[in-house]
């Protein structure tokens, strides 16, 4: 094995002892990473509330929705940061920050009396969110070698839990309690969380004498080719970075344009809202699937494969939605459309690692994740204006479709058999 492939790969004794059949804890990491990445769903339970806080504050629904934007783009912003911190004094100290900002932000929601209080607490909410992800995917990224795409799966689905499970539970409490219970239910939640996944999270297997699970095997895949750690300068200058970027901006546009578009535009198909309110949660549901398989098939097929079949996969169900006329057709679309979702997200971070190395994994993810700033705004706010202009979905899910298709092309230029030169860094320097 070339001696740079898998950093974290040394002798030593795994938890229960020498053999690599017993149990290994990274499993206890992919699971507690599971349970702080679900706290998305947090975040995801504001629509459960914006029409008491727009009561409560006077504001309008777009003022309202802005705490929201306000929200993703210090996600996006500080992910970097979080990553740097995650990387340099582990990623406990980064998810017990996580969880005094994030869940302090939202419980202290319950106290607004304008609205500028809530933009400020939001804020704060997200750079604590933007620790959990990043954090999380590469401390499981550290500890796996042969089964990484799946282990990162399992941590990645909790985006999926999350959706599934915190908006109904926050509904119940805002419908028998009133909003301020909310905010306090859904902020304690994140800080709790967070705080036991701290506990349980570890950096390194190396730190600890342990031996990943593949650690002295061949690679059993192409897309694990990385030789070396790279620098962020060099990351930045690789062609295989700019193609998972380009992915995230355009496909998560896409898909946050269904998020938000998806119950009026069914509204014109003749689905009623409650019903199309199920549509995300099997868009939930499916990203859930998604991150476990697609990181599973990665493993044994290769990591720019799957994410190729992942962005061809969401760009045909996206256009499926233009023939949607009734909720059961809606249903398997949706589903359909989260386990592509899901699969290009896993594939993304494991693109990283692989080709990158482990060793500024959470630097590299973090500037990955600037891409919400664009693709978070864009895509609902472009969907809204085609719209308007056009009183029409039409135009506005093909183009969702259309820009599936290009990190589909841009797939193509990654060689996963070599880690530097012009598939990576477009020079033969290394």
């Amino acid at each position: 094995m070339k001696p740079g492939l898998h950093n974290n790969c040394r002798r030593g004794n795994e938890l229960s002892g020498t053999s690599e059949s017993r149990f290994f804890y990274g499993w206890v990491i992919a699971f507690v990473g599971l349970l702080s990445v679900a706290t998305f769903g947090v975040i995801s339970s504001y629509g459960t509330l914006i029409k008491a806080v727009e009561s409560h504050l006077n504001v309008s629904r777009t003022a309202a929705s802005a705490a929201y934007a306000i929200e993703m783009t210090c996600y996006a912003s500080f992910a970097s940061v979080m990553g740097w911190l995650g990387d340099r004094y582990g990623p406990k100290a980064a998810l017990w920050l996580s969880a005094v900002l994030m869940g302090g932000g939202i419980a202290l929601c319950s106290t607004v009396h304008v609205v500028w209080q809530l933009y400020l607490l939001f804020g704060m909410a997200g750079v604590g969110r933007s620790a959990v992800f990043v954090v999380c995917t590469a401390a499981v990224a550290r500890w796996f070698v042969s089964k990484r795409g799946l282990a990162v799966g399992i941590t990645a689905c909790g985006v999926g839990v999350g959706l599934l499970v915190v908006p109904p539970m926050s509904e119940y409490v805002v419908r028998t309690r009133g909003w301020q219970a909310a905010f306090v239910f859904l902020g304690a939640l994140a800080f709790l969380i967070n705080i036991v996944a701290g506990l349980f999270i570890r950096h390194r297997t190396e730190d600890h004498g342990l031996r990943a699970p593949g650690c002295g095997a061949a690679p059993t895949q192409p897309a694990q080719v990385a030789v070396k750690d790279f620098g962020l300068l060099e990351i930045l200058k690789a062609r295989a970075f700019w193609v998972v970027y380009l992915t995230a901006i355009f496909c998560y546009g896409a898909e946050q344009m269904l998020v938000v578009h998806l119950v009026p535009y069914c509204a014109t198909r003749g689905i009623a809202a409650a019903q199309a309110s199920l549509g995300l949660s099997c868009l939930g549901a499916g990203t859930i699937a998604g991150r476990i398989g697609m990181g599973w098939l990665s493993d044994r097929i290769g990591r720019v494969h799957t994410l190729m079949i992942c962005c061809a996969l969401q760009m045909a169900t996206t256009f499926a939605l233009l023939a949607v006329n009734g909720p059961g057709l809606l249903y398997g679309i949706m589903l359909l459309v989260g386990f592509a979702y899901g699969g290009w997200v896993v594939m993304n971070v494991l693109v990283l690692g692989d080709f990158f190395g482990l060793r500024n994994l959470g630097k590299a993810l973090g500037l990955y994740l600037t891409d919400g700033i664009l693709s978070g705004l864009l895509g609902p706010i472009l969907g809204g204006a085609i719209y308007d202009a056009t009183q029409s979905y039409f135009l506005a899910i093909s183009f969702a479709g259309i820009t599936c298709a290009i990190p589909f092309a841009l797939a193509f230029t990654i060689r996963p058999g070599r880690a530097t030169g012009p598939a990576l860094t477009g020079n033969q320097s290394t």
